[in-house]
Order: C-alpha cells, then structure tokens, then sequence
C-alpha cells in the first residue's frame, strides 16, 4: 500500500475518532448514563451517543428519548444488575435469552434527576464489531452508527479502541452499498445526503420520507469533513475520479448484479426489522405509549389510541398503523 494511501485512510480515522471522542455538552445525560454504568455491576464496556437528541435535529422535543448503545459483555449480567436495581420489570434470563437472536435488543431505561428517558440498544462487543463491518447480518446497526454518534463512557482504553474502530468502520462500509444510488457527479455532500436518503428509505420507521433530509441538514457540519476523508480515500485507492470543486466521478459503474445484490440485503433487512420490531414489543417497556408519542410527533398532530386499541393492539391497530404509513409520506412530501 502507497504512502499516500496510508495517509488518506488516517484521515478518514481522525475524522471519526475527533468526533466521536470529542466532548459533549449534556449534563443531564452524562449524569444519566454514569447511573446505568454504576448500577450495571461492571456489565458494560462503552455507551455510544446517536440520534436525533445527539445532532440536535428538528422534532426532538422533551418525549424524545435519548439514544443510546449499551455495548456489554454479558447480556444476563446486565439485565440482572437492571433489574436488581429496579429499572426494568423484565426477568433477566428471558431478556437475555431474546438479546441472542436479531442483535441489539431495544430498552428502555430512565436515570437522574431530572429523570432522563434513555432509549437504549443493548449489544455485545464482537457484535457491534460485525455489525459494522462487511460481515453484518443486516442494516440496523451501521445504518445509526454511520451517522453521527460519541462515545459518552468506555470501561477501558482497551473497548474505547475498539468501538471507536467499528465506528470508523460503519463510515467506510458506506461506500459499498451506496454506491448504486449515487448520482453521476458528487461531492461529501451529495455523497452524506444520498447515503441517509437511501439508508432511512429501506427502513421500517414512523418517518414521513422528507425527514431524511431535515436530518442531514442537522448532521451536515459534522459529516462533510468525515466524507470529505472517505472519498479522498477512495480517490486514492482508484475507486473515484476527482472532479472539479471537489466532486468525484465513480472510476468503475454500477453493474446490474451489483445494484440487484444491494437491493436483495436492504430487502432482507427489511425483513429483520420487522421481526426485530416484533421483539422490540417484548423487550421495550411502555412501547406502545412511546410510538403513539413519536408519530403524533411526525404527524403533527395528537393521537389517541381507543381502549379497545390500548388492550389488545396487534388485533385492533393494523389499521390505523397502515393508514400513517401510507400519509407519512405525503407530509414529508411537503418538508
């Protein structure tokens, strides 16, 4: 590997790595979090910072939860510290044994005072590391962690290491399979705004389709020098074309086969989320309550579920659940 090579991959690193060590001005959260870690019994490695709450972007407001991965190094240990300390109702044997399959599972958790709402994906540390490589058995996991996040605790230099490694690592799995939907001339920009078009577009979520773009506008400062770092490497590995004002050509075209694969593991993913939201049922306490609030948030609008709908919800809200999903994204239309 050339020099020049050598130095625009630890470009791309620093990038990362000064974002997501960089310090954070959330008192309450800090303060929250250091909580969890103590009540944890010595169960958690890291605590990585993501979401809305963590680019500031429009529609967080005080129901929205903090988002967080929990990376542990041991589910039962983790959910028992929990549960002994009277955060969560859920037995840890049962949590455990449905935090194995579709990795992370969802909780939720709350901490300090004032009380913070923690929305909180637990996972273990070699999954968080496939999960952001090329080896990840679906989307959910580098489709937040390519976004912008920070590490709010790490136990060791040891797993601050190497979380920050997967989080490199979730940056530069991008270029793979955003590569079909690239548009033939782009910049970090345009590069930044298709990869979350394309990532939100193939997901299951209570979003109208304009929202990807009011995210981006909250993450734009933050991600251009990130992009800026990946597509000089991959300039300099001879997979762009550099253009003038900073824009790149692809140096080889997207293949039907190519575009067909990609298509088939977004579809797949697809698949998982919804099996993972099926989970996240079971394993996210108050969950019903928690989606009303976030889609009366998208939707602009109050929503009010029926008693009969509260009771017994996986017979009585199919319908209203399908009619959001087909209007939302008509009023993002509008964003």
């Amino acid at each position: 590997m050339s020099t020049a090579v050598v130095a625009v991959e630890g470009s791309l690193r620093q990038a990362v790595s000064r974002r997501v060590l960089s310090a954070g001005d959330h008192p309450a959260l800090d303060k929250a979090v250091a909580e969890m870690q103590a009540a944890s019994g010595g169960s958690v490695e890291a605590v990585v910072f993501f979401g809305s709450r963590r680019t500031g972007a429009a529609r967080a407001n005080a129901w929205s939860a903090h988002d967080l991965f929990a990376v542990v190094n041991d589910y039962r240990r983790f959910y028992a510290a929990m549960h002994r300390a009277g955060r969560t109702g859920k037995r840890p044997r049962f949590m455990a044994a449905l935090s194995r399959p579709l990795a992370p599972t969802q909780i939720s958790l709350r901490f300090g005072e004032p009380v913070v709402h923690l929305k909180v994906s637990v996972i273990l540390l070699p999954t968080l590391r496939r999960e952001t490589s090329s080896r990840r058995a679906d989307h959910f996991t580098i489709g937040r962690l390519f976004q912008p996040s920070r590490i709010l605790y790490a136990a060791s230099e040891a797993a601050r290491t190497q979380v920050a490694d997967a989080l490199v690592s979730a940056h530069a799995e991008t270029w793979h399979w955003v590569r079909p939907w690239l548009p033939e001339r782009f910049d970090a920009d345009g590069y930044g705004r298709t990869a979350l078009r394309v990532s939100m577009s193939w997901e299951v979520r209570p979003e109208p389709a304009g929202r990807a773009g009011a995210l981006w506008e909250a993450q734009r400062q933050e991600q251009t020098p990130v992009f800026e770092a990946l597509l000089a490497e991959l300039a300099g590995r001879g997979e762009l074309v550099p253009g003038a004002e900073g824009t790149f050509t692809l140096a080889r075209r997207v293949g039907w086969l190519e575009r067909r694969r990609w298509e088939l593991y977004f579809g797949r993913s697809m698949a998982r989320a919804t099996l993972r939201w099926l989970k996240h049922v079971l394993s996210f306490e108050g969950w019903l309550d928690y989606i009303v609030r976030k889609a009366s948030r998208h939707a602009g609008e109050r929503i009010e579920l029926t008693e009969r709908e509260r009771r017994w919800p996986w017979i009585f809200l199919w319908g209203r659940f399908i009619r959001y999903l087909r209007n939302k994204d008509r009023r993002g239309g509008s964003e």
